[in-house]
């Protein structure tokens, strides 16, 4: 099974995000999933993020950092699974004519939280996501989050449709081959996650 994440990296506005997806990366890795990253950024990575991609997913080979977000849709149907991570900024359009051309590749969404409003530009980035995210929650084959009242709180959330599922990582039972006690948390959002991506492509 090999997945693609995009994940938001634009200027400071999500280091949270991206951390808590590389160190998701770092976990889907260890249970054998082939997992490539793309940044949504505006031109190159730093050092200091490079670092810190470094630090929460030492195992990550293939980070692809340099493709133009054209280039990262031309390349999405190599893979059995695209999860896109939000809120993000940017290829949201492309991102979303590319599925309704390749309704059989599964889209995971992952919401994690809604934008924080500091300045103009995270203004900004508010209303992009609430303009492309009802429209990607369409498409998507499942939505993720942690629980459902962070996803309740976003006003675009009731755009998800009735036939569509949502994955609650506070709700999911892990059994049998599925859970360690000995699994700190991220190792078990991890296998969460693994178990969705199996059920999707069953």
């Amino acid at each position: 099974m090999r997945v693609i994440h995009i994940i938001p990296s634009a200027f400071e506005y999500f280091n949270d995000i991206r951390s808590e997806v590389f160190k998701l990366i770092e976990g889907l890795y260890t249970m054998g999933i082939e997992t490539e990253a793309f940044t949504l950024q505006y031109g190159g990575p730093t050092k200091t993020i490079k670092d810190q991609i470094k630090a929460d997913s030492p195992s990550v080979h293939n980070y692809i950092n340099s493709t133009s977000a054209n280039g990262l849709v031309e390349s999405l149907a190599e893979f059995d699974i695209v999860h896109l991570h939000c809120p993000f900024l940017g290829a949201a359009r492309q991102i979303l004519n590319w599925k309704k051309s390749h309704p059989k590749i599964p889209l995971v969404i992952t919401y994690y939280r809604d934008v924080v409003w500091t300045d103009l530009f995270s203004l900004f980035i508010k209303l992009y996501n609430h303009y492309y995210l009802p429209k990607l929650f369409k498409v998507a084959d499942i939505v993720v989050c942690q629980n459902l009242g962070e996803l309740a709180s976003f006003r675009g959330s009731r755009h998800i449709g009735k036939d569509k599922h949502v994955a609650v990582l506070d709700e999911i039972q892990l059994e049998g081959d599925w859970v360690d006690p000995k699994w700190n948390h991220l190792e078990v959002v991890a296998a969460k996650t693994a178990l969705i991506y199996n059920t999707i492509c069953s």
